[in-house]
């Protein structure tokens, strides 16, 4: 009961925390969920505070690879703090293994819930029987299963932006291809939404914003629309 009940009071945490924040890096206002939060450590370390909870004074950078990219060349984060600060050697490696970490969190917490559908069959027969709010293909999954899956209901959201070895931590299992996050009547789904919108969407713009990483059907967009 605690993880549903965690679940569905996300709504009003993320309804309360919708104030815009403005870029150190475009200077352009946007909504938090779309960007990252930076605090400085002990030592003037730059830390990425990807939950939003560390102490200290917050700096929101969009998440977007080459956004984040340029605050170590335009000295961003010592502009805004007014002090030498310290980038640690692979930082945006490790703010790109957060936000993964973040968004297997949130696998599962909806798995503890029982609310997530792994397989090809189990997600197959809920799409016909209408039971599905969204499905998780690995980044790295074959087309033939997903499009299959996609044609019982095109209008399913779909976030694609993890790998399967990433997605079978919450499962502790080697591969995860095929998931679907099942539709809740009892407790309703807006909180829910509204967490995999922000930990999937930040990583999908981070990873989509990256050169070296090829992100094809791009869904943050269609997530947003329907929260």
């Amino acid at each position: 009961m605690k993880q549903k009940k965690e679940i569905y009071q996300l709504d009003q945490y993320h309804k309360s925390r919708m104030t815009l924040r403005k870029c150190i890096v475009t200077g352009q206002s946007q909504e938090p969920v779309k960007m990252i939060r930076f605090v400085l450590g002990p030592f003037g370390e730059v830390v990425p505070d990807i939950e939003e909870k560390l102490p200290g004074k917050g700096m929101w950078v969009t998440s977007c690879y080459e956004t984040i990219s340029k605050t170590v060349e335009k000295r961003s984060f010592e502009k805004s703090t007014h002090q030498k600060v310290l980038i640690s050697s692979g930082f945006l490696e490790n703010i790109e293994r957060k936000l993964v970490d973040r968004a297997v969190s949130t696998v599962g917490l909806a798995r503890r819930a029982g609310l997530v559908l792994a397989g090809h069959a189990k997600i197959d027969r809920a799409l016909r029987e209408g039971k599905v709010l969204l499905r998780i293909e690995a980044k790295d999954g074959a087309e033939g299963g997903r499009n299959k899956l996609t044609r019982l209901d095109p209008n399913i959201p779909i976030l694609d932006c993890v790998y399967g070895k990433e997605l079978a931590r919450a499962f502790e299992k080697r591969d995860a291809i095929h998931l679907a996050i099942a539709v809740d009547n009892k407790n309703g789904n807006d909180g829910l939404m509204a967490k995999f919108k922000k930990d999937f969407g930040r990583l999908e713009q981070f990873r989509k914003s990256n050169k070296n990483v090829k992100l094809e059907n791009s869904t943050y967009q269609c997530i947003e629309t329907i929260i």
